[in-house]
């Protein structure tokens, strides 16, 4: 008997476990302690790597990200029909695109405990890799609107920290890692960061840029 009642408490951790489908800001570190620059665990496995030359980051890898991120709880068609109002399941969530040596991945996404329907907080500390670590270059960060809106002037905002020498964190319009290195292309320029955003209906999807 005993044996059997372990037998099922595995299977049922293994279960949960195999469950998980996204990150609590909660439960993610924080770099160098500040609560701003949390740090989302890479790479999400509901979203392939991309393999791919160039500086750019793959349409392959956004719009499999965009279309991810809508399938997640709450993401879509959460709010009331009547009053246009988030429902108590209503969820945005943010992830981080990010280059390793090999290829294109995406972070596990992150949502908040609070407000989760108003905003999430993207991994402003960058990623960290199963395989790579965690001063890999972000290019840009994703999220959803469960209600359908359209992009905001906050979401026009949110563009990559870096570190640069004892003045503490600063945002930048580009490409870049935590520890300070900008990503530049073949002749040397930094390359641009973006914000992508999922927003519309589960059958009627608009992708933003």
């Amino acid at each position: 008997m005993s044996r059997l009642v372990a037998s099922v408490l595995v299977g049922t951790l293994v279960a949960c476990a195999g469950a998980k489908r996204y990150y609590l800001n909660e439960e993610l570190r924080r770099r160098e302690g500040n609560s701003f620059l949390a740090v989302a665990p890479g790479p999400w496995p509901d979203v392939p790597v991309v393999i791919e030359d160039g500086s750019q980051v793959p349409d392959d890898l956004v719009l499999t990200t965009l279309s991810s991120l809508l399938g997640l709880p709450g993401a879509a068609d959460a709010c009331e029909s009547s009053t246009g109002r988030p429902r108590a399941d209503a969820t945005e969530y943010c992830v981080a695109l990010y280059r390793t040596p090999r290829d294109w991945r995406v972070s596990w996404p992150v949502r908040n405990v609070l407000g989760a329907a108003k905003s999430c907080w993207p991994p402003f500390g960058g990623g960290d890799d199963a395989e790579f670590g965690d001063d890999l270059p972000v290019f840009g960060y994703a999220h959803n609107h469960p209600c359908g809106a359209g992009a905001s002037s906050q979401d026009l905002e949110s563009w990559p920290r870096l570190k640069v020498g004892e003045e503490g964190w600063v945002l930048v319009a580009y490409a870049a890692t935590p520890s300070g290195r900008l990503a530049r292309d073949s002749q040397g320029k930094p390359i641009p960061a973006w914000g992508w955003l999922a927003t519309g209906h589960r059958d009627a999807p608009r992708f933003y840029r």
